[in-house]
């Protein structure tokens, strides 16, 4: 097709600018238009003829002057070139309006209409076509994408006009909403989950909406179409383009049926572009970009398989593998469930009640000579060799013996063909804070569903065991004022398996306080127990006044086993210390002292406590 439309821009802006710039300053008041609708007829102020060797080609001309800017809407879009070439594969009668720019604004005559008799196939065989219908005589059906297809995250994308053009191949979104996030679909049973949009080449180029109300009313909506495959545009004709109806109350689109933009259309997908109307949606200009799978696509569709390998820090290997101890003796502490994501999150499982003597499981990796000797609880070991890859992965000859885990036998220890992966690795979490050596690992096996689909991990918590090594947890303070500026103490350790009593202090100046708390890391998971009170708070040197009992207890901003950090919100913006800012005025230092006992036979997280330990 030979359309070629497009926006009067710049040419049309110097023109007026030069026009301007000839005229006195009494022209520029425009007055009144010198051109009235009763002018633009066809045969006076244009033309409507049919190629004579294929009627289905039809030409559109202005016959106005060429000072006149004309402006067409007509069965393909919209147009401001004098002359327009219609390829129109399909019988019936269309319509066309003529309009030109005059001083007064742009008029339009009457509309016109024009007939074409016969189909023509060789306007439709047409790649954009055939991926939109199935070809001539199919029939296809397209459903809203709701993220689920690997293809888009949702129903709908935004677009700024400025930075993306919402043209063929050429969009960029600078908002893709997960699924119902635009306001289309609040639910998987709402009205427009359920649409579906159905295009065929049977006799005609037709169309069909099939909408089911929340009420469960069904309702079909049948129009045609037309596809201008040289500009990429869709036109509809008594149908619009599926959207949720509360968008008509405030007419978000100028035209939510002609000119729409074909932004992408293949075999599997079609999106579809519509510029939002800034003079009654009341908001700016902004792409609506609505986005569609076809619907065998999404009835067939299954997802690929995607294991991701776990965040690894650089130097990793350093600490597992470190020179100056090649040998390294690990002690099963407990086990849990992984996710197989990016971030093999913890889930945490509840109810497993784990055997007596788990402990008295330990594996010993000789990484000089890549041995290991592996003791189960009953004391019986057994022997091999082990290899670790760049990516974590510990292959044992032979794999390690399947050991019972749980009580109820649901957790086993295994290595799938002899395989266990390092579910990720951190000096934060897994090295010690003072020493920097490596104290805890976690490694996992696949797990595997009734289909054979692998589906999680099953982790193995191993501790590192050292003759006469003492672990220690890394406690700090951390203060932050109204505008949200942070400042925070040097690290105090704190020694494991000792009671005992320590001052962690802040340097520093704040004449607007907000918040401050006191964190241990990782000492709940060792010490569930344990307690932590505080028995000194000094501002500048001086004591202040506080009870311990209002202190809210809690995790850190993220809790996780393998973190467990211990908090004491000292002062919470959101408890009930947040009347006491005024005291934490200081221009020196603030510091705290506390009381640790690691076992009291009761958690340090009470049952009656709130956990208002939040981020900022």
């Amino acid at each position: 097709m030979k359309i070629n439309k497009y926006i009067y821009g710049l040419a049309g802006v110097l023109l007026v600018l030069l026009g301007f710039a000839a005229c006195t300053p009494d022209e520029y008041d425009l007055g009144d238009k010198d051109v009235t609708s009763a002018d633009l007829v066809e045969g006076k102020a244009f033309s409507i003829t049919h190629d004579s060797n294929n009627p289905n080609i039809v030409y559109l001309k202005s016959l106005m002057a060429d000072q006149y800017q004309v402006n067409w809407i007509e069965p393909q879009g919209r147009s401001q070139e004098k002359e327009v070439e219609l390829d129109m594969p399909f019988p019936g009668t269309y319509d066309v309006l003529f309009g030109v720019e005059t001083r007064g604004g742009v008029i339009y005559g009457d509309t016109a209409h024009f007939t074409i008799d016969n189909f023509y196939a060789g306007f439709v065989n047409d790649e954009l076509y055939t991926n939109l219908t199935g070809g001539v005589g199919q029939a296809k059906t397209w459903i809203p994408d709701n993220g689920n297809y690997g293809l888009c995250s949702g129903e709908l994308s935004y677009g700024d006009p400025s930075a993306s053009n919402a043209e063929w191949n050429n969009f960029t979104s600078n908002w893709d909403p997960s699924y119902g996030g635009g306001g289309m679909a609040e639910s998987a049973t709402s009205q427009y989950a359920k649409t579906t949009w159905t295009f065929d080449l049977k006799n005609g180029a037709n169309v069909t909406l099939h909408r089911v109300d929340d009420d469960g009313t069904a309702t079909d909506t049948k129009g045609t179409f037309l596809l201008d495959t040289e500009n990429h545009r869709l036109n509809l004709t008594d149908m619009q383009i599926p959207h949720t109806s509360a968008w008509d109350n405030h007419g978000d689109a100028t035209d939510w049926a002609k000119d729409i933009h074909i932004v992408t259309l293949t075999e599997n997908q079609l999106r579809v572009a519509m510029l939002r109307n800034p003079n009654t949606s009341g908001e700016g200009k902004w792409w609506l970009v609505f986005n569609f799978v076809a619907k065998d696509y999404a009835d067939n569709y299954k997802a690929p398989e995607v294991e991701y390998t776990p965040t690894l820090e650089e130097g990793w290997r350093d600490f597992v593998e470190p020179k100056n101890d090649r040998i390294i003796t690990y002690k099963l502490t407990g086990f849990d469930w992984y996710g197989k994501d990016e971030n093999t999150t913890e889930k945490n499982v509840s109810g497993i009640e784990a055997i007596d003597n788990l402990e008295d499981i330990s594996i010993t990796l000789n990484s000089s000579k890549n041995t290991y000797s592996f003791t189960k609880p009953d004391g019986t070991t057994s022997e091999g060799t082990y290899k670790l890859s760049s990516d974590g992965i510990y292959t044992f000859t032979p794999a390690l013996p399947t050991v019972q885990l749980s009580k109820d036998g649901r957790a086993t220890l295994t290595s799938n063909e002899g395989q266990l992966r390092l579910l990720g690795f951190s000096q934060a979490v897994n090295c010690d804070a003072q020493t920097g050596a490596l104290d805890n690992i976690t490694w996992g096996a696949r797990e595997y569903d009734d289909q054979g689909n692998f589906y999680q991990y099953i982790g193995y918590q191993w501790k590192v065991v050292r003759a006469g090594a003492k672990t220690t947890f890394a406690s700090s303070l951390h203060f932050f004022d109204t505008g949200w500026t942070a400042q925070a103490s040097d690290e105090v350790f704190i020694t494991d398996g000792q009671d005992g009593t320590y001052t962690i202090t802040l340097n520093g100046a704040s004449n607007s306080p907000y918040g401050l708390y006191l964190d241990v890391a990782k000492i709940l998971k060792d010490h569930p127990n344990c307690d932590i009170v505080v028995t000194d708070i000094k501002v500048d040197g001086q004591s202040i006044a506080f009870n311990d009992a209002d202190i809210d207890r809690g995790y850190g901003d993220t809790y996780k086993p393998a973190d467990a950090c211990a908090r004491r919100y000292i002062l919470n913006p959101w408890g009930p210390t947040a009347g006491n800012a005024s005291k934490f005025v200081f221009s020196k230092s603030l510091s705290v002292t506390i009381n640790v006992k690691m076992d009291t036979g009761s958690p340090f997280i009470k049952s009656s406590a709130k956990r208002r330990a939040r981020r900022r």
